[in-house]
């Protein structure tokens, strides 16, 4: 029996362990039930025959990024599967899932109900479904008696959906990875192969005014009135990012521009009312940086705009913070692994893949920056960030076949 047919023929089983993973509800911030999901991890990779090491964040490197390290601690896990290879691929897929809200088709967020060829709850599709998609690909080629081409180091990592650096980043810092290439288990599907990613800047600017009574406003200073000059100084910004020496040139022809959202998260003050002069107003701005850009340039073009808009309007006084900064990512598509994971697509899907950075951001950067050639590939859903979050199960089932098929038909 093939690979391929024993994950198909065992598709019950590669979604009931899918719906174990998601029925833990790992919600970060603020990182909850990372050391049951850990456990979890670690017996069914020991149950796979698995080498496995836990590696806990120290709470003082923890504490340099997150407020709440002392009552969530950051936990990852190491798994290897060492079959004497020359070579080994580093597979990297993060447990951690965003927060729920809204009203959900089955009620609890976490159920991993099945309805039809879909599966739901929150990380069914991301990015749970990758991790259940792995290891049952290492069933399969075990219980296939199937010689892997290579040997298989897997890290199962925290904190990916607030920046990763406690995750895949902590895992890299500490020299964890004893791979020759990696493979980040999200930033593509179904046909694209991601070769990178966006880099993205966070920034928090809180605009400064004075309070006052609404019956006398003239004695305060607006800070909402203050923020809506600095968004128009901001829109020029935005404006200027389609300019066509912005664009980024994709693999396919296609161009791609640098973006800026703002206002995703804005606030006021706990004395905020009707009658008042509001005295502080609070938003974000996210900017994501394509691979042509340098992510320090273009956090000095927003700074400078800012600084520039304080200088032009009367009393506009805003402070700006970086929240998240992560460079941009770009693989190299000629690479042996960019060849053997495209081969490997093509078998089980046939037709040929396409090479395709996401405009999000994933924790392959931490493997590639630091020199690893690498890919991201996962299965294909909806919903991911979002109410009713579900994997589509035929691509589940295609995705484990391809990981399968490429741990025993790559030649690295």
């Amino acid at each position: 029996m093939s690979v391929q047919t024993y994950i198909k023929e065992n598709q019950a089983a590669l979604c009931a362990l899918l719906q174990e993973l998601v029925r833990v509800p790992t919600v970060n911030p603020p990182g909850e039930n990372y050391a049951e999901i850990v456990e979890l991890l670690r017996a069914k990779c020991e149950a796979l025959g698995l080498q496995t090491r836990i590696a806990e964040v120290p709470t003082e490197r923890a504490e340099q990024v997150i407020s709440n390290a002392d009552t969530h601690p950051r936990l990852n896990l190491i798994a290897r599967w060492d079959v004497g290879a020359k070579k080994t691929v580093h597979f990297n897929a993060h447990y951690d899932v965003v927060p729920v809200a809204g009203e959900w088709r089955f009620g609890n967020p976490f159920s991993g109900e099945i309805d039809g060829e879909w599966l739901y709850g929150r990380g069914a599709d991301d990015m749970k479904d990758a991790i259940a998609a792995l290891l049952f690909a290492i069933q399969a080629i075990q219980k296939t008696d199937t010689e892997p081409k290579f040997n298989v180091e897997c890290s199962f990592t925290c904190d990916e959906e607030t920046g990763g650096e406690l995750g895949a980043g902590y895992v890299v810092e500490a020299g964890l990875v004893n791979a020759d290439y990696v493979v980040n288990c999200e930033g593509g599907s179904k046909l694209n192969i991601g070769n990178g990613h966006n880099g993205v800047l966070w920034l928090e600017i809180e605009v400064k005014g004075k309070a006052a009574h609404g019956a006398n406003p003239g004695k305060g200073i607006n800070a909402f009135e203050k923020t809506a000059e600095l968004v128009t100084a901001l829109q020029r910004v935005k404006r200027n990012l389609k300019s066509s020496e912005r664009a980024f040139r994709l693999p396919d022809g296609s161009d791609r521009y640098p973006t800026l959202n703002i206002g995703g998260a804005f606030h006021g003050t706990d004395g905020d009312k009707v009658n008042t002069v509001p005295s502080s107003v609070t938003f974000s701005i996210d900017r994501r940086i394509t691979p042509n850009e340098k992510l320090e340039f273009a956090e000095l073009e927003l700074r400078e705009a800012i600084s520039g808009a304080c200088q032009y309007y009367p009393d506009l006084d805003a402070e700006t913070r970086a929240i998240l900064r992560i460079e941009p990512c770009l693989t190299d598509t000629d690479s042996p692994i960019a060849e053997a994971f495209a081969d490997a697509v093509r078998i089980v899907r046939f037709n040929q893949p396409r090479f395709k950075g996401t405009t999000g951001f994933t924790d392959l950067h931490y493997f590639v920056n630091t020199g690893l050639p690498g890919i991201g590939y996962g299965p294909s859903g909806e919903g991911g960030h979002a109410i009713n979050e579900r994997v589509h199960i035929p691509d589940l089932v295609r995705t484990s076949a391809i990981y399968a098929t490429f741990m025993t038909r790559a030649e690295l």
